[in-house]
């Protein structure tokens, strides 16, 4: 599972991790320790980083918590940690939100993407229905950060967590999910009616978009790669066509799921194994509205694939 930004993605902590975690711990220890309670110098470890992995291994299979590492799209260097915390279900539905950042990669913006992003994977996935946080009142961009993802200052908790052996005041913010709120899901509908045979293919016949949505139309998106180099293989030129419109659309906070329509236009032909892997990826469950064809050529010859997407937001 990787849940992606224009300039960052997240996903859940592995074992495999560690390096990299113990890494960004051991770099950032004095900068995180003035955000956190005390730790054994055991957790500056390698195996202090293993035995924090699997301990978040086994949370998430007991659905009690979740640790998600933030890494850069471009170099793919893990540069923070999200992690929701204090899990408790029943007729609460609600956990904790916590976040850190290698302090080289502050005042860019990259938090408030991967908080967006694990806030929405919470709500959409882990069905959710509140997400809190403390902050302590000095921490002004940590604040900034929750309020531009969505949530909302509720009061002050006095001294209420030990940092550095000291009981710190915080501020409290909150984000409630509008979907188990009772309030009307605003989300593309895609379905096959029964009135016409089923698609020949990984496509939906009807999509359907709730009222008051804005409309977002690329232009069509080609298989250039993040340096701009354009692959000669048709494979890599869809593969990497698929993912610049998921990097554009993320970076207006849509996703997969608010897209209303797929053209494709081909010089070649398509191999269809590979494609339909792909394109299993890239929306990630039902599919979307799609037309497929070939052309004699594109605006320039070494061109063999070329995507439009149109998608809703709200």
């Amino acid at each position: 599972m990787q849940l992606n930004a224009e300039n960052i993605y997240v996903k859940l902590v592995e074992e495999s991790d560690a390096d990299s975690l113990l890494k960004i711990e051991v770099k950032n220890k004095d900068f995180f320790q003035l955000f956190t309670g005390s730790r054994e110098e055991s957790f500056y470890t390698y195996q202090g980083q293993v035995d924090r992995i699997k301990s978040a291994v086994e949370l998430k299979k007991e659905d009690k918590g979740y640790v998600f590492l933030i890494y850069l799209q471009k170099s793919g260097q893990v540069i923070g940690e999200v992690i929701l915390s204090e899990v408790v279900r029943d007729n609460l539905q609600s956990c904790w939100i916590g976040y850190f950042l290698d302090k080289d990669h502050n005042g860019k913006g990259y938090m408030t993407e991967a908080v967006k992003l694990v806030v929405k994977y919470a709500f959409q996935e882990l069905k959710f229905h509140r997400i809190e946080a403390g902050v302590m009142p000095h921490n002004t961009g940590s604040i900034k950060v929750l309020l531009k993802s969505g949530f909302h200052k509720e009061g002050i908790a006095k001294k209420n967590v030990k940092i550095n052996g000291h009981w710190e005041d915080h501020q409290t913010l909150a984000i409630v999910n509008d979907e188990t709120r009772g309030i009307e899901v605003k989300k593309v509908q895609r379905k096959n009616p029964k009135t016409v045979a089923p698609p020949i293919g990984s496509y939906t016949h009807l999509t359907t978009v709730p009222k008051g949505a804005e409309l977002l139309v690329l232009s069509g998106q080609v298989g250039t790669d993040m340096n701009g180099d354009l692959p000669s293989d048709m494979n890599e030129q869809i593969n990497n066509t698929l993912q610049n419109i998921l990097r554009i659309f993320n970076a207006e906070s849509v996703s997969a799921d608010d897209i209303i329509k797929i053209n494709i236009w081909a010089t070649e032909e398509v191999d269809w194994d590979y494609f339909n892997e792909v394109w299993e990826k890239f929306h990630g469950g039902i599919a979307p509205s799609m037309t497929m064809s070939y052309i004699p050529s594109l605006a320039v010859p070494s061109l063999k694939v070329e995507i439009e997407a149109w998608a809703a937001r709200w």
